[in-house]
């Protein structure tokens, strides 16, 4: 795995194309054991962490503060279908139905909330929404998803850990608006 320093010289991890697409198999499978309730929930459970790539170029990028714990992904897909697109600008009416949702897996099951976060981008079209997971030993776990479709490329960011939601929809929205001006 490469590694590069970025701005705040933290370490970024590139991971090789195999490294992804093995990676992107594995959640795939493992995806595919979950039972999501209500079951039209399922494929926004898996949108956010498994995206059909498919016939795509994909390239994918994770940022770590070791001193603050914050966490920082960013994801580029090109070349989807119109389709796929078109789910991307659907997904309010899908966070709205799916606001909470049961996942189990190998008998342990987790309660998830998903609701819409104001101001994470300023892109037209951007949906941004926190996810909470209620794990089954008492830890709660929280990220912020920001995602938008720019000339073609989905753009998602997702971020976790730090200061506060502020500070991870802040880090979220400010990694989205960067890659966002970066696609011509």
């Amino acid at each position: 795995m490469g590694q590069v320093r970025d701005a705040a010289d933290r370490r970024l991890s590139v991971l090789p194309r195999t490294d992804i697409n093995t990676t992107l198999e594995q959640t795939k499978a493992m995806m595919a054991s979950i039972d999501v309730k209500p079951a039209e929930c399922k494929e926004l459970a898996a949108a956010s962490t498994v995206p059909s790539v498919d016939g795509a170029t994909m390239a994918m990028g994770m940022s770590t503060d070791a001193g603050t714990g914050a966490a920082t992904a960013l994801s580029l897909i090109a070349g989807l279908d119109q389709s796929f697109l078109a789910k991307i600008k659907d997904q309010p009416d899908q966070l709205a139905k799916c606001s909470s949702m049961t996942m189990t897996a190998s008998g342990m099951e987790v309660a998830v909330t998903v609701k819409p976060v104001e101001g994470a981008s300023s892109l037209p079209g951007t949906v941004a929404y926190r996810t909470d997971s209620a794990l089954p030993d008492g830890r709660k776990q929280s990220t912020v998803t920001a995602q938008v479709v720019k000339e073609g490329v989905v753009l998602t960011s997702v971020a976790s850990g730090g200061a506060s939601e502020a500070d991870a929809v802040r880090r979220a929205g400010a990694l989205l608006d960067s890659a966002a001006a970066l696609v011509k």
